[in-house]
């Protein structure tokens, strides 16, 4: 994103929380950028302390694990009219982060949206260079209740408004987020693979099989139900596919083997990845608890929670978003 915005003749500075990820940015001012962005974007400044490059349009860009930390690092510089965009925010990612704020003693919040996903099919390539693979059509982007969407849209870049759609509640963007069918299963469902040291695979165009595509369509069911019963009617994963790269297909199957953009991506080269630490959590869990509340079963999706936790040995409900009907309800 910082790229592609340079790369548009905005002002653009870069911050991330370990300076080794960002040193050669710092210590060049350039990222490069190929594929459907292309050219050397200079990078106005790039540091590891928040208070160096902090603006008044802030576009959150780091997995969902990180919100919490994001929120804490920006609590003392926010002021009402500060734009913040989650991109993406997973699942009731925006109300996370403006709860994380109120804890920080926060009293008046600044202008929170989040987006179904982010824009971009990406991939880090080298220390300061990055490929874009595509950008994606109308992905939904909404504000929590107390923000203004028309306000944080008319501060968009225009570079990127052409490629968000604004819709009514952040419940329908956390609800629309893809992230957790197409993730967390084939990771689960390839763990021999993923750990050989003799294996190299594409993620989508070999992890994912007909058998594993025809799981993640009950999960995909499932997330939709859960949304129903929340007031929110979403489109499926393979609609989804259809609709963002203008592809075709009859199945899940089908719409992700004819999906070019997805052709080139690894496999993670280890299961401890944001596929699972990210998407269960803030993901997931979510989703599962908001069925348990509306009675709404959710059998697949638990059967993923539960044998990432054991797995991983890690308990993804106890530290995963957990929110009330109520609490929802006051940012929907």
């Amino acid at each position: 994103m910082s790229a592609h915005l340079a790369l548009n003749g905005l002002t653009v500075n870069l911050w991330n929380r370990t300076p080794g990820n960002i040193q050669e940015v710092i210590d060049t001012g350039i990222i490069h950028c190929s594929g459907a962005v292309n050219g050397d974007a200079k990078i106005s400044k790039a540091s590891s302390n928040i208070a160096d490059v902090v603006a008044d349009f802030v576009m959150v860009t780091t997995p969902s694990s990180a919100h919490k930390d994001v929120a804490r690092e920006l609590a003392p510089c926010v002021h009402k009219n500060m734009v913040i965009v989650l991109n993406p925010g997973r699942t009731f990612g925006a109300i996370d982060f403006a709860e994380e704020l109120k804890r920080c003693g926060v009293e008046e919040l600044p202008q929170i949206a989040e987006t179904q996903t982010i824009v971009y099919t990406c991939r880090k390539n080298g220390k300061n260079s990055t490929s874009i693979l595509a950008l994606k059509n109308d992905v939904e982007i909404a504000a929590i209740q107390g923000s203004d969407i028309n306000y944080i849209m008319s501060l968009m870049p225009d570079c990127l408004k052409p490629f968000f759609k604004v819709v009514d509640s952040v419940g329908r963007t956390s609800l629309s987020n893809v992230g957790m069918v197409l993730h967390c299963s084939p990771v689960m469902m390839n763990i021999g693979w993923i750990e050989s040291e003799k294996v190299d695979f594409k993620y989508y165009y070999d992890g994912i099989s007909k058998s594993v595509a025809h799981f993640l369509e009950k999960i995909d069911q499932e997330r939709m139900a859960v949304a129903k019963a929340g007031g929110f009617e979403i489109e499926s994963v393979k609609d989804w596919l259809i609709r963002t790269y203008g592809i075709t297909g009859n199945t899940l199957y089908e719409c992700i083997r004819n999906n070019e953009a997805y052709r080139e991506i690894d496999a993670p080269p280890t299961i401890k990845t944001r596929y699972i630490f990210e998407d269960v959590p803030n993901g997931l869990v979510p989703v599962e608890a908001m069925g348990t509340e509306y009675d709404i079963p959710t059998p697949n999706i638990t059967t993923i929670i539960n044998l990432a936790s054991s797995v991983m040995d890690q308990d993804y409900r106890q530290i995963g978003r957990r929110f009330t009907s109520q609490q929802l309800r006051q940012y929907f």
